[in-house]
């Protein structure tokens, strides 16, 4: 029987190749790659004075861990059980041959007279018009950019207390969440980040183009691909906390 969108049901190992295809179009390591180092980061803060052994165990572990591949397929078995098919197909059409990709290739081939910090300098002088700026919060907004930052954060931070819980046998200070008010001034704080560096990346791109991104992305299967994204990458970072959290334990106890 024919989906929807002209595509025949897909068995799950045609789903977990889309959705693969799927995070390589979003480059998807471009997130991933930098979460080790990132967690490590957090860990030492957190701790505030790790031995050299304890870096030792925990570069370790962490090498064990975050395996790329293993990142992918937790993203990917995610993904997969949220997915519905028709949903699946509609996203890769788009991100292979719609305004999305069309951006993405004009963002990749555009190279800006400035830098990120000398262009956010000069609109402190000179503003774009308001429809612009709104255009972009519009963009920021339909790819729910503050909440995907605030979430993956939150995801490392209480990462970081399990993982140094394993590092010194349970003796780190208990992870407290994000309160509503905290969570409403750092998504306002992001969202705001974010604007100003999609108005950098975005020079070269028409309105028109970014009003048909804007509706690919407010579309069902858009806000069906933000979620799903957004959530599995959490997961996979989840996941593979405890692989490493289990290391440890193998390691030192």
């Amino acid at each position: 029987m024919l989906s929807a969108y002209g595509i025949c049901a897909q068995t799950p190992s045609s789903r977990r190749a889309s959705i693969e295809e799927v995070l390589e179009l979003s480059q998807i390591e471009s997130i991933t790659s930098g979460i080790a180092e990132s967690l490590m980061a957090r860990v030492s803060a957190l701790a505030g004075d790790l031995s050299s052994e304890e870096q030792t165990h925990l570069r370790s572990a962490m090498s064990h861990g975050f395996i790329q591949d293993d990142l992918r397929s937790d993203i990917v078995e995610f993904m997969s059980v949220e997915a519905d098919d028709d949903l699946v197909a509609d996203v890769l059409e788009k991100l292979r041959t719609g305004a999305t990709s069309k951006i993405r290739r004009i963002e990749d081939a555009y190279s800006p007279s400035q830098s990120l910090e000398e262009y956010v300098a000069s609109v402190e002088v000179s503003m774009p018009s308001g429809e612009r700026v709104n255009l972009i919060g519009r963009w920021a907004a339909a790819r729910s950019t503050g909440d995907f930052y605030i979430i993956l954060a939150e995801a490392e931070r209480e990462t970081a207390h399990e993982v140094l819980r394993a590092l010194r046998g349970g003796d780190a200070p208990a992870f407290v969440a994000l309160s509503r008010a905290e969570y409403d001034r750092e998504h306002e704080s992001q969202t705001r980040m974010a604007v100003l560096s999609l108005l950098y990346r975005f020079e070269s791109v028409s309105d028109e183009l970014l009003k048909e991104a804007i509706a690919e992305y407010e579309s069902e299967s858009g806000q069906w691909y933000i979620e799903t994204y957004t959530f599995g990458i959490a997961e996979a970072v989840w996941l593979a906390g405890q692989r490493v959290a289990h290391q440890l334990s193998e390691d030192i106890g």
